[in-house]
């Protein structure tokens, strides 16, 4: 296990797919949580399958980037994963676009733990990776993703088909000068 990043609240680190996956599982298998992702889990197996692939994705890209746990400090809770991965287009292929995202489990929600986890990231982005734009893509009905985004200061760019075959709301920010 590798901690990326720590906040007042959280550690923020490398999935540990066996140990971590009953409670990814909590997060994967809600309905409400997956509404407006592609990842969703229906089994324990599932899940420690999704777990290992994003550890491998990270392992295979070798740049910094990944799928991390949120947990809380004070208890070893796993409340959610947060993002920073470069993007695929319609072909699945690697562009130079990074994108960070959350995905947090329902009782962790209102919380700000996504705001908090995502500014550790886009430090780490910036100041770690020297990534010189992040963005973020969401789907245009996911307000509570919006507000995190907009809480984060991230520059609303328009609607985009270039991610994930779909329509999206994309924003960004620029690394600090």
């Amino acid at each position: 296990m590798t901690i990326i990043a720590e906040t007042d609240r959280l550690i923020i680190r490398t999935w540990i797919p066996e140990e971590d996956a009953k409670q990814a599982f909590e997060i994967y298998s809600d309905a409400e949580v997956t509404r407006f992702l592609i990842t969703k889990a229906e089994s324990l197996e599932s899940v420690v399958n999704i777990l290992q692939r994003w550890v491998t994705i990270a392992a295979q890209l070798n740049n910094g980037t990944g799928l991390w746990a949120m947990v809380l400090k004070e208890t070893g809770e796993i409340v959610g994963t947060i993002v920073l991965m470069q993007l695929r287009d319609e072909d699945q292929q690697f562009t130079q676009d990074y994108e960070i995202g959350w995905h947090l489990k329902k009782s962790a929600w209102g919380k700000g733990y996504a705001t908090e986890a995502a500014k550790a990231i886009l430090d780490y982005g910036f100041n770690t990776l020297k990534l010189p734009v992040i963005c973020s893509i969401v789907q245009p009905e996911n307000t509570a993703s919006i507000r995190v985004i907009q809480r984060l200061g991230m520059i609303p760019i328009g609607r985009t088909t270039r991610y994930y075959k779909m329509e999206l709301e994309m924003f960004n920010v620029v690394a600090p000068t």
